[in-house]
């Protein structure tokens, strides 16, 4: 711990990549696999529904009631989620530096919650506190403040009526990138903003020392475009925060959970200070 914490202190810059794992602290399930997902929700199970089959952009149209009765659901889960203080060791950690970055698939908005700054976090996958038209009518998107949905949990889906589109009144979805969503079907433009930061943040600081956090990572599209970042900049160190140790040349493994580790981190940082 001793050396990953004088590394840290030597970086200039910090870039984060953020999976589901980044949440678990927060008692947020990362469905690792299928009877995760069936533990949560015992009747899709029966059936014969997936965490892929639930997260689908066909879903929606097929059947928004049932689409709405997980979407719902989850929205709940992820309002009322408290950023664990992992969170916030994390962010003092990122604001003792010149620049810092997140990249995260999370869709939970907890870095933003946490008090991280928007354009400093590019939320790759989009966020369910934000919905748009099904269709879609045009590239609107909008907040699910004072959402309110209510659930049949007898058969997971969605009484009453659904949120709609403000301008063309079919029923919205949240703006998030599904299974089998197109360029046409998902409204990237909201998140294009903040990709382009992470563009000119990663410009900025190639020539910077760099420490990556990899934290909770379990997808791997998201660990090949870290890899393919992580070659842009001169003097980078790669730190994998995961309790499951997967031990692998050119990176240092923290293993331990993250809300753990980042206080640790801190509570050294304050001692050597």
């Amino acid at each position: 711990m001793k050396k990953i914490q004088s590394t840290i202190e030597n970086a200039e810059a910090i870039l984060v990549f953020a999976g589901a794992g980044m949440s678990a602290d927060s008692n947020l399930t990362t469905y690792q696999d299928k009877e995760g997902f069936f533990t949560e929700y015992p009747l899709y199970k029966e059936l014969k529904k997936s965490y892929v089959s639930m997260m689908s952009y066909n879903g929606v149209l097929d059947d928004p009631h049932f689409a709405w009765g997980y979407f719902a659901h989850q929205y709940g889960l992820y309002r009322d989620a408290v950023p664990h203080e992992g969170y916030s060791a994390l962010l003092k950690l990122c604001q003792s530096k010149d620049d810092y970055f997140v990249v995260t698939t999370n869709v939970d908005g907890l870095f933003i919650k946490a008090g991280f700054p928007t354009q400093n976090v590019h939320e790759v996958h989009g966020s369910i506190h934000t919905l748009q038209c099904s269709v879609p009518c045009s590239k609107n998107t909008w907040h699910t403040k004072g959402l309110d949905v209510d659930i049949d949990y007898a058969t997971m889906r969605a009484l009453d009526s659904l949120p709609a589109c403000p301008k063309c009144g079919h029923v919205a979805r949240p703006n998030i990138c599904m299974y089998g969503d197109t360029d046409e079907s998902y409204i990237w433009e909201k998140s294009q903003k903040n990709a382009d930061n992470f563009r000119a943040w990663r410009s900025d600081n190639k020539s910077k020392k760099l420490v990556i956090f990899e934290i909770g990572v379990g997808a791997e599209g998201l660990k090949r475009h870290m890899k393919q970042y992580e070659k842009e900049f001169f003097d980078v160190t790669l730190i994998r925060v995961n309790p499951v140790l997967h031990q692998e040349n050119g990176i240092v493994h923290l293993a331990q959970g993250v809300k753990e580790a980042f206080v640790n981190l801190g509570k050294i940082a304050t001692e050597n200070n």
